[in-house]
Parts: structure tokens; C-alpha cells; sequence
């Protein structure tokens, strides 16, 4: 079972996919997450990779003012859209169901923070790190959740949770 751990709507469960590979982030590493991340009052926050929600929610929940969540999986967007009507309905926010690349060709927002959890299996930080500056605001954070390997960039804060690694770079003009 999967619970928001803080802010406003912390303990609130989360829906869950049954039965197929989407791999929830671990409340450990959440919680590291949101600690290392701090405040995110009136952030714009996308959400790439969004699965059913856990990351978008519980940036919501903890004071950001806008969320954009991007899921390709028809079923995973599904349970999504319904994890976002029962927790959040009230706040800022937009979905798409389509793949990443897609959604970065029309977007013309920009934001304060970029969560993106990929499924371990493809690795796309050189992709994430390289096309995803331009919509991210100065000072504004990108956060990748991803399988454990070496990161030689030095501007790059890493955390590491078993296989699990947590990078996070903050865009410096």
C-alpha cells in the first residue's frame, strides 16, 4: 500500500496498478527526496514518468502550486487521473497520457522542479539532463530517480538507496 508521507494530505492511500511492472518509488527514498528538496511552496512542478502519482501527489500535497503529470500507459494513466480526482481535485493540475518526447515537443511551460522516475530498464539521464534545461527555470531542480550507476558529472548531488540512485542538479545562468 502506498501512502503520502507529508504534508497536507499525508496518510492518504494511494491507488495501485495491479499486476503489471510499474515500480513505486519506496517511502525511504520519498522521504529522503522531499528532505533534500525542502519547501516547494508555489513550485511549478512536472512530473515525467508519472506511474500512478505518488511523486506529483506528494509535491502537491507538500505546498507546490502546479503540477503537470506526463504517463505514456493507458492503464497506468488511468489509475493516475483517478489517484489525482481523490486526493487533490482542488489543486493546479494537468495530465497527459502520452510518452515524454511527445509531450517536450508542444510543451511551453516552464518549472521549478522536474521529477522524472523512468522504468530501470532504459536510461535516458543524458536525455532527461540535456533536453529537459531549457524548461526548467533558473535555480529550478532536476530530480531523477534511477538504477544505481556512476554519475561523473560533479555539479550533480547523488544519493543512493541499494539500486536505487537519486540525482538531483539544480540549473545555475
Amino acid at each position: 500500500m502506498i501512502k503520502v508521507i507529508g504534508g497536507k494530505y499525508k496518510g492518504r492511500k494511494l491507488l495501485q496498478v495491479p499486476k503489471t511492472n510499474v515500480r513505486p518509488t519506496q517511502a525511504v527514498v520519498r522521504k529522503s527526496m522531499f528532505d533534500i528538496l525542502g519547501s516547494l511552496e508555489s513550485f511549478n512542478v512536472l512530473d515525467l514518468y508519472a506511474g500512478v502519482g505518488t511523486l506529483g501527489i506528494e509535491s502537491i500535497s507538500r505546498g507546490a502550486r502546479h503540477l503537470t503529470s506526463v504517463e505514456r500507459d493507458k492503464l497506468v494513466y488511468k489509475v493516475l487521473s483517478d489517484n489525482l480526482n481523490l486526493i487533490c481535485a482542488e489543486d493546479d493540475i494537468a495530465t497527459y497520457n502520452m510518452n515524454v518526447e511527445q509531450f517536450l515537443k508542444f510543451n511551453d511551460r516552464t518549472f521549478d522542479l522536474i521529477i522524472a522516475d523512468p522504468p530501470y530498464n532504459i536510461d535516458v539521464y543524458s536525455y532527461l539532463n540535456d533536453n529537459l534545461r531549457p524548461i526548467l527555470n533558473d535555480g529550478g531542480i532536476l530530480c531523477v530517480e534511477m538504477k544505481k550507476k556512476i554519475i561523473s558529472d560533479t555539479s550533480v548531488r547523488v544519493r543512493n538507496f541499494g539500486r536505487t540512485q537519486l540525482t538531483f542538479w539544480r540549473n545555475k545562468s
